[in-house]
Order: C-alpha cells, then sequence, then structure tokens
C-alpha cells in the first residue's frame, strides 16, 4: 500500500486522468476543471451509506457553492446502472469504473478485505490550475469532506485574498 509521502498535498498538481462519465461522455482532469475551486470526491460506491448521504450534502448547498464559484465532481468504481442511481441523486458529474491505477496515481488507499476492487474516500480541492489546496483520504468508513466547512474554507480563503 500506499505510505503517506506519496498522497497529494497541498501546492501539488493534481495529476491527469480521464474519467468516464455516467452517460458515456470522458472528461480530462485537471484540463477540464474550468471552475475557480474544484471538489472531486472520490467515494467507495453506491452500497455505502456515507457515501450517498455525503454525496446527498453537496448537491443540497449547490447553490451556496456556485455562488463561490465551486463546482463538484464525483467518482467511484461503480459502473452501470449502480453509478447511475448515484447520478439521478445530485445535479453534479459522476464518474464511473474509477481502476486501481487511477486511485495510485490520486495515492488514495484501494480495497478493504470484503471489498478489493474499491476506492477509498479520496477528496481534493484543485484551483483552476489544476493544484491542489486541499486533501482528505481515508483508509476506512467514516472520513469524509464536509461542504458546510468547505465552505466555510472557502470564505476564509476568499477574505485572505482580499
Amino acid at each position: 500500500d500506499r505510505n503517506m509521502a506519496n498522497k497529494l498535498g497541498q501546492g501539488d498538481a493534481f495529476p491527469h486522468l480521464t474519467l468516464n462519465l455516467v452517460g458515456g461522455e470522458k472528461i480530462d482532469l485537471p484540463e477540464n476543471l474550468n471552475a475557480k475551486y474544484n471538489v472531486i470526491l472520490f467515494y467507495r460506491g453506491h452500497w455505502w451509506p456515507y457515501c450517498r448521504r455525503q454525496l446527498v450534502a453537496f448537491d443540497n448547498l449547490q447553490d451556496e457553492l456556485a455562488e463561490l464559484g465551486v463546482e463538484v465532481i464525483a467518482a467511484s468504481v461503480d459502473v452501470g446502472d449502480t453509478s447511475r442511481e448515484v447520478a439521478e441523486e445530485v445535479s453534479f458529474k459522476i464518474g464511473e469504473g474509477v481502476t486501481r491505477d487511477q486511485a495510485n496515481l490520486l495515492g488514495a488507499w484501494y480495497g478493504d478485505a470484503r471489498h478489493p476492487e474499491m476506492i477509498q474516500p479520496s477528496e481534493f480541492l484543485v484551483n483552476a490550475d489544476g493544484k491542489v489546496m486541499m486533501s482528505s483520504y481515508s483508509a476506512g468508513t467514516l472520513v469524509r469532506m464536509n461542504p458546510a466547512d468547505l465552505i466555510k474554507v472557502i470564505n476564509f480563503l476568499e477574505a485572505l485574498a482580499k
């Protein structure tokens, strides 16, 4: 497994990867990130309630996030009907079919004893230049980026920039 030195931290370039989106399109990251602030959430899967709750929480604050120049994208190893089920719950783009190689590029933990083919929660705030502003990694089930806290962080960054 990867050690902490391989994780993405503040100021690191977000690695190039292409995500397959629900609906058949693809998106190249970080090249196609157009917002001032981009939240990229890699989640375990449709079957894990904490992931679903987090994604819905981000969707519930979409208006406030958009006012701050934030766009959200999320992705997991799910494909087909299971990823479409998640996409129908939120208004932002959902990627599917995340691979172990992509997880390795991100420095993410991958799999556990019960689910060997699963990316563990790996979450990033990336600026318009493709640089990581903040990252959060979990080796397990519960640690998640909270949208209300993220709004507070961005408001703080905006105040610093003035």
